[in-house]
């Protein structure tokens, strides 16, 4: 290669792609999520910028404008934004609300607006860039602001500066913002699949000296998931478990029983109302979720249950009982369960 084509490549290789970054505006070093409509639980919350980078404004149990801080690895031109949040409900009886969003940011425009932003004051001095997510029921926000406080800065503003109004005031009219995003999210009355609120995972469940060794359940995109994958809801499934007959025999002389059952689950409408009413009967908040499977002897078990939380540090969740048996209480799992399948296996010939 040529000394001029390697300068050349070098040369090239030190220019950044348009588009990726901007360096006329800050990056954003500090981060608010907030919301102007009472107590919201915000568990993902990612904006990404046009350089590749994110920062995930999940800060948890938020209730008023501008809501919890945090610092950000800085946050440069948003071009995307994806998040789940929930909202409790006013009366003990009714049951959360779940949001969520995954919506492109019109970056160019965002640019522009924080550009405007940026040149509109007069006299005050940038100390740092923030983002703000704010949430009133499905309805999603994104601000930038500099912060700029008429109580203890001089907020005035170049004549002409702003021929867009893109320039506005904070919900609680404290400073100066500019919207760049504003959007509805989904709604919906259970947790959304496959969502923080809802991870569903495959576990096998060893009893005694029966053991699992190989499942696949088939979710009801037709996708094939092993244990400790994430399913939306299981439709087949394909188990091989064994049983040990002498565990107190030498390794070289143990013996097993060895079964396998392939088979689908019925009714999923029916199974999804199950797990819900199951969840709703929990006295706490839902943790992790799994679907177990294990086995006694040639008998399979697939099952649904969930570790839940409450609001007293050291409190055991409890689950109401069922009057349509859709759930009880299993030993082998520690807690009650949904019963999704119960089935005998068919016994096959021990491999060497």
């Amino acid at each position: 290669m040529s000394r001029i084509l390697i300068s050349l490549t070098m040369l090239l290789a030190l220019i950044p792609f348009a588009g990726c970054t901007d360096d006329s505006v800050p990056r954003a070093k500090f981060g608010n999520a907030g919301s102007t409509d009472g107590p919201y639980g915000i568990k993902e919350m990612v904006v990404s910028d046009t350089s590749g980078g994110f920062s995930d404004f999940a800060y948890g149990f938020v209730s008023s404008y501008p809501g919890a801080y945090a610092t950000i690895s800085g946050l440069g031109i948003p071009t995307h934004v994806k998040g789940y949040w929930s909202k409790d409900p006013e009366s003990t009886t009714d049951s959360p609300i779940y949001y969520r969003i995954d919506s492109a940011i019109d970056s160019k425009l965002a640019l522009r607006k924080i550009k405007t932003l940026k040149n509109a004051y007069k006299n005050f001095e940038h100390s740092g860039a923030a983002v703000q997510v704010v949430v009133d029921n499905a309805h999603l926000k994104i601000l930038y602001t500099f912060n700029c406080f008429n109580s203890s800065d001089d907020c005035s503003k170049k004549e002409g500066s702003d021929p867009n109004g893109w320039i506005v005031r904070s919900p609680k009219d404290i400073t100066d913002v500019v919207v760049l995003f504003s959007g509805n999210g989904e709604t919906s009355l259970k947790p959304f699949p496959k969502s923080p609120y809802d991870n569903r995972i495959i576990r096998a469940v060893n009893v005694g000296e029966t053991v699992v060794s190989e499942a696949t359940l088939q979710d009801i995109d037709l996708a094939n998931h092993e244990v400790n994958d994430q399913i939306v809801l299981p439709a087949t499934f394909s188990v091989i478990w064994r049983k040990k007959l002498n565990p107190d025999a030498e390794y070289s002389q143990w013996q097993f029983d060895n079964y396998k059952l392939t088979g689908n689950l019925s009714a999923l409408d029916t199974m999804e109302e199950s797990i819900h009413a199951y969840r709703n009967a929990m006295n706490g908040y839902v943790k992790t979720s799994t679907f177990d499977i294990f086995a006694e002897n040639e008998n399979l078990f697939i099952t649904y249950s969930a570790a839940c939380l409450t609001d007293t540090p050291g409190e055991r969740c409890k689950v109401a009982e069922d009057p349509q048996n859709r759930w009880r209480y299993f030993d082998e799992l520690g807690r009650y369960a949904v019963v999704l399948f119960e089935g005998k296996g068919t016994l096959v010939a021990q491999s060497d």
